[in-house]
């Protein structure tokens, strides 16, 4: 995944000789600086050379803290076309797999899952893909901000009525397909939409955000058809 010209695909040719222009070896969740040669209507890109600059060790020290850095990288193929640019996913995955390797930044389980969750969401929303959260995805109407729960479509792409509501209902065949989401998880979804970081939600329990960073891989599952392949290592109840 490259900042300027997306995600590529490179065979490293020549990358295992003694005197090769690769330092630090070739090793998945690391950065640096590379060179490349892309020849027209060929499906790979020459890597010639590769300058190390951060290992990220710390990430693998912890198979938890490996397990949520495999899955934030899983989702890049997942939502970006190759040779796509996305400079803001680009900053997001950098910034995540930091994180999560950071003892610091994230000390604790919550707050790794603060910054799944929140990761998710920037993709979700440089992907154009961020669901619909103050209207009803089925009726355009404003939802009730009281209701203790609400319906979320995946198909639909947002929030609508909670179906228990419309149960035996005729008119409501669609939301047989709806997920019910608690008021909590709809409350932090908003957050990220008007902005909130990781930071501010670390204080809310693993459970919590398990929830919410559940719902947003389903979510993410549901767009794409198939299985995220790591996604049962970070959230195995889904």
């Amino acid at each position: 995944m490259t900042r300027e010209h997306g995600l590529i695909r490179c065979i490293a040719k020549g990358s295992k000789r003694e005197k090769s222009a690769f330092s630090g070896g070739l090793e998945i969740a690391t950065m640096g600086h590379m060179v490349a040669i892309v020849k027209p209507n060929a499906d790979l890109v020459l890597l010639t050379a590769w300058d190390l600059i951060e290992p990220m060790y710390l990430m693998r020290h912890s198979l938890e803290r490996f397990h949520a850095c495999m899955f934030v990288i899983d989702l890049i193929p997942c939502l970006i076309n190759d040779h796509d640019p996305h400079p803001r996913i680009y900053d997001a995955l950098f910034d995540s797999l930091k994180a999560l390797g950071s003892p610091k930044t994230c000390a604790t389980s919550h707050e790794m899952y603060a910054q799944l969750a929140w990761y998710q969401w920037q993709l979700l929303e440089e992907t154009g893909m961020r669901p619909e959260l103050m209207a009803d995805v089925h009726t355009g109407e404003p939802l009730d901000e009281d209701a203790p729960v609400y319906g979320f479509s995946p198909m639909l792409g947002g929030l609508t009525t909670d179906p228990k509501h419309h149960e035996g209902s005729r008119g409501h065949v669609e939301l047989s397909d709806t997920w019910r989401v608690r008021r909590s998880t709809v409350d932090l979804l908003r957050q990220f939409r008007t902005g909130a970081d990781p930071a501010e939600i670390r204080h809310i329990s693993s459970t919590q955000l398990i929830r919410l960073g559940g719902l947003l891989a389903s979510y993410i599952r549901t767009i794409i058809g198939r299985e995220i392949p790591t996604l049962s290592t970070v959230y195995p109840r889904i």
